[in-house]
């Protein structure tokens, strides 16, 4: 693939009229979701003995004879004045006696009223305590609470079903990325994970069931600015479902979906969702690009590795002679790797994990059995018995990894990893894994000298990847240039301190017009709509901010030559405006 090749990628392919859906609005309501009628359920009887205490001690009071006073009064309380004094009395505020001394009688009815309203206190707070411990409350509560931040959302956000290791993963990439999350997960522990997290914004978090359309509809399903669903639970089940709701209820909303068997995937693939991701699959396909292109394989995973991941070194010397592959699995995962490698002329023997393994002839092994403890030792007595063997590990928790770090097989299958880095790409836009598919098909040599150049201006360090798209509210200084000249892609990525200098960032594709340019040349011109997808460091994607938010630092980057920021040195200079802008001087100076 030449750098300045471009392919219009597949689009998605319409359903016939007879699977055309019929709309159907998006439930959000769930059961017992109104706190408040929760709380006067559950207060129902407290609140009613606390009334019934008012009443009588208040009638009562007003009732009780008084000390005469001089006027000839009798000295009698006011229904009023009765339910002042006891108001104060009541809640221990103390103001006496008002407004004229009591007699005996009153005095004792206000003690009597005193001791019922302090038994009437003690039952309401106790059932008052209950109640904050109550389950239902608290889930009526946090679902409130989580609907009313939803439904003021402004700003596109992705909903991500799955708080596990993978939805952890793909919630930070997102959020470095500025990008607005909202979570779905059936277990409480995780949903309160969020908020230990060191996320930079809120990212709210339901708890329920993700096979119950309303709780989507709860976590932002029928939300208008939800741009993406991300289904990355364990059980691949829910995640049909949660392709089947999608598709029916919010067609038009790019669904990505995690399965482990092919009959999933199929029934996934008829609901034509954007992609659906098959770890087993997938690994395979990355193995023999791996074997078959290495330069291809490193760039790839560096580019959706997390950012700051160092570029790790080719080692070529033996993976031309691995043709015979031993795979110790069981299930399906041993199926899927074999079928891999002979599809590409490897030839591949499946045996039992538990067997004695006949390493006659064989030159790499892969050990995918169901336990991390079985493969790491099977992988660690192979390496003692053929130390020249190719080995690759399956790892399944990610809280054993640092053992497999440690133990350093050749090659590690690590399905969560590859899911995240898959759905990453597929977030960043929705081109972006076409472009990658593109780096797989090129020539191995094109792969080595891109990675050469992003080596150079980046660096070591694996970089973020965003995507920008020319317009009103991510470019309005951009917008406003190219309405009346042109400006090559390159004014993007100069310095604002060093016209001659580049910032660490790169564009890695452009999408225009539903067509992808890989690699676009810096001396292209930028038009309306286009979306930029670039790799950089977080520091060079703030430096870019300038530039595409101020004009005078964008005429900097554009042509190296300074201008006026201040109302009256372009006052000063209103001939330099003039010669820069001979045709449209006052946009130039907004």
């Amino acid at each position: 693939m030449p750098p300045t090749s471009r392919y219009r990628p597949r689009r998605r392919p319409r359903r016939s009229t007879s699977l055309q859906w019929a709309r159907v609005a998006i439930p959000s309501e769930i059961p017992n979701t109104t706190a408040i009628f929760i709380v006067l359920r559950k207060m129902r009887r407290p609140l009613l003995l606390m009334l019934a205490v008012m009443v009588v001690a208040v009638v009562g009071l007003a009732a009780m004879p008084g000390v005469p006073q001089p006027d000839g009064s009798s000295g009698r309380l006011g229904l009023f004045e009765a339910f002042y004094v006891f108001s104060f009395t009541a809640t221990t505020i103390g103001f006496g006696e008002i407004p004229h001394a009591f007699s005996i009688q009153q005095r004792w009815w206000i003690i009597a009223s005193i001791y019922m309203s302090v038994i009437g206190w003690a039952y309401t707070i106790a059932r008052l305590m209950a109640l904050l411990q109550d389950s239902a409350f608290n889930s009526a509560y946090a679902a409130q609470s989580v609907r009313r931040t939803i439904t003021h959302l402004r700003q596109p956000f992705t909903l991500i079903v799955g708080y596990g290791y993978i939805g952890r993963s793909v919630t930070q990439a997102l959020d470095l990325l500025g990008r607005r999350i909202t979570v779905l997960d059936s277990q409480s522990v995780a949903i309160e994970r969020l908020s230990t997290d060191l996320l930079s914004q809120e990212v709210p978090g339901v708890c329920g069931d993700a096979r119950n359309p309303a709780i989507l509809g709860l976590a932002g399903l029928g939300h208008p600015d939800c741009e993406a669903v991300l289904a990355t639970t364990g059980d691949e089940e829910v995640n049909l479902q949660i392709v089947m709701t999608c598709a029916l209820l919010r067609p038009e909303l790019p669904v990505i979906a995690r399965a482990s068997s092919r009959r999933i995937a199929q029934a996934m693939a008829d609901f034509s969702p954007t992609a659906v991701i098959n770890p087993f699959d997938e690994y395979g396909n990355f193995l023999v690009l791996s074997l078959k292109k290495p330069y291809s394989y490193r760039l790839i995973t560096w580019l959706v590795s997390p950012e700051g991941t160092d570029l790790p070194l080719v080692d070529t010397k033996n993976r031309p002679h691995l043709s015979t592959w031993l795979v110790l699995a069981d299930g399906q995962f041993g199926e899927e790797i074999a079928n891999d490698l002979t599809a590409e002329g490897y030839q591949a023997t499946i045996i039992d994990p538990a067997d004695e393994p006949d390493m006659d002839g064989v030159s790499a092994v892969i050990v995918g059995a169901e336990s991390d403890t079985t493969n790491l030792a099977l992988a660690a007595h192979l390496r003692h018995s053929h130390p020249d063997v190719f080995i690759v590990v399956r790892q399944h928790s990610h809280a054993r990894l640092p053992l497999l770090d440690a133990f350093c097989p050749d090659s590690i299958f690590f399905p969560p990893q590859l899911i995240t880095q898959r759905a990453i790409a597929n977030l960043i836009s929705p081109y972006f894994w076409g472009f990658l598919t593109g780096l797989m098909e090129a020539d191995d040599a094109y792969a080595k000298d891109l990675t050469h150049r992003l080596v150079e201006r980046i660096g070591q360090g694996s970089p973020m990847l965003m995507r920008l798209t020319i317009s009103e509210v991510q470019t309005p200084t951009v917008v406003r240039w190219i309405q009346h000249r042109p400006l090559k892609l390159e004014a993007l990525f100069r310095s604002p301190s060093d016209a001659d200098e580049f910032i660490a960032a790169f564009p890695l594709m452009v999408v225009r017009d539903d067509t992808v340019i890989p690699v676009p040349s810096e001396q292209d011109e930028i038009r309306l709509g286009d979306q930029i997808v670039i790799a950089g460091t977080h520091e060079a994607i703030v430096e870019q901010d300038e530039c595409l938010m101020d004009d005078s630092t964008l005429f900097y980057t554009a042509t190296g030559r300074d201008i006026p920021t201040s109302r009256a040195w372009r006052w000063l200079t209103h001939q330099r405006w003039k010669d820069a802008f001979p045709d449209d001087e006052a946009t130039a100076g907004t």
